[in-house]
């Protein structure tokens, strides 16, 4: 080679021959020198200034968050830093602030219930709510009356399976079973001490047979169901559109822990724990929020259903 002593390397790649690079003309400096004097100086300026100009452009003209949103959202964030602090230096929330805003806890009521009779599902309407049993026998309690429930029984439910949801609106009452079957009840409740039931056509709900299920009807007619499957800490949306077509996946949803029971209440979850405490599940943006402190004092019980009247209890 021309470049090197006879006798050493070829040293053809030698930088030091080598024409210059792009850039080499700039100032820069080792370290953070910034955007004007540090080694990025030069690298995408234009897009980078782009974006800036164009958010400015966004603010002056008005179409970006108003004074009042963005004063919210600092407002908010301002009295989520205290709940931050406390999570990171003791690993706990305090939970003073949201105890406060809870209900009350739950009233204790000595319900007179009919013999042999084993309440795991209740259903609330506009005037009553109903317990039922999982194989078709029911209580029917008014809102406002004596403790007494009046015993009922359901007919067309035997050959479907086990029930394991239940819900009651203006058009009747609908049932899951356990093989996943719909069966509606129509009319405002039971009469003569019984209430005729019918299976929905269509495909049956997804079930293992030991899921929980929650279900509700939309104006449209439209069914959805929250299927709560055993040892999961998560709620699988199921919809089905028309009568006769297929339940197709919606979403699905983490829950701080394994839920016990689930029930609608309108656009929300109601998701019960084994202490007895019961969530709210806002199934329009996903966020989750204590609705009912645990009930205490009753060790060894189940909590297997609840259900929400329409004035809120």
């Amino acid at each position: 080679s021309m470049l090197s002593a006879p006798g050493l390397p070829n040293n053809a790649r030698d930088p030091r021959y080598r024409p210059a690079k792009p850039g080499k003309a700039e100032e820069t400096e080792v370290g953070t020198g910034g955007v004007r004097a540090g080694p990025a100086k030069g690298v995408h300026m234009d897009a980078m200034h782009r974006r800036l100009d164009a958010f400015a452009t966004l603010s002056a003209s008005g179409a970006g968050p108003s004074a009042a949103a963005r004063q919210g959202l600092a407002n908010r964030l301002r009295e989520l830093l205290p709940v931050l602090q406390g999570l990171a230096h003791s690993g706990a929330v305090e939970k003073s602030q949201a105890v406060a805003d809870l209900q009350p806890a739950p009233e204790h009521v000595a319900v007179q219930w009919p013999a042999l009779f084993e309440p795991q599902i209740l259903a609330c309407g506009a005037e009553a709510t109903v317990a039922l049993s999982r194989h078709g026998r029911g209580a029917h309690l008014k809102h406002g009356s004596s403790v007494e429930a009046v015993p009922f029984a359901l007919h067309g439910v035997v050959g479907h399976g086990a029930l394991v949801a239940a819900h009651w609106d203006t058009h009747g009452l609908l049932l899951v079973t356990a093989a996943g079957a719909v069966l509606e009840c129509t009319g405002a409740g039971p009469t003569g001490g019984s209430w005729a039931c019918a299976a929905l056509p269509g495909a049956a709900l997804p079930l293992d047979g030991t899921a929980k299920v929650a279900l509700s009807r939309a104006t449209s007619g439209a069914l959805r169901a929250a299927v709560l499957f055993a040892g999961e800490a998560s709620v699988t949306v199921f919809v089905r559109g028309q009568s006769a077509a297929k339940w197709l996946i919606h979403g699905e949803v983490r829950a701080p822990v394994v839920p016990a029971s689930a029930a609608f209440a309108g656009e929300d979850l109601l998701l019960g724990a084994a202490d007895g405490s019961i969530s709210k599940l806002h199934m329009v943006d996903g966020s989750m929020s204590e609705m009912t402190p645990a009930n205490s004092g009753h060790d060894g019980h189940a909590w297997s259903s609840a259900c929400q009247r329409p004035s809120g209890e």
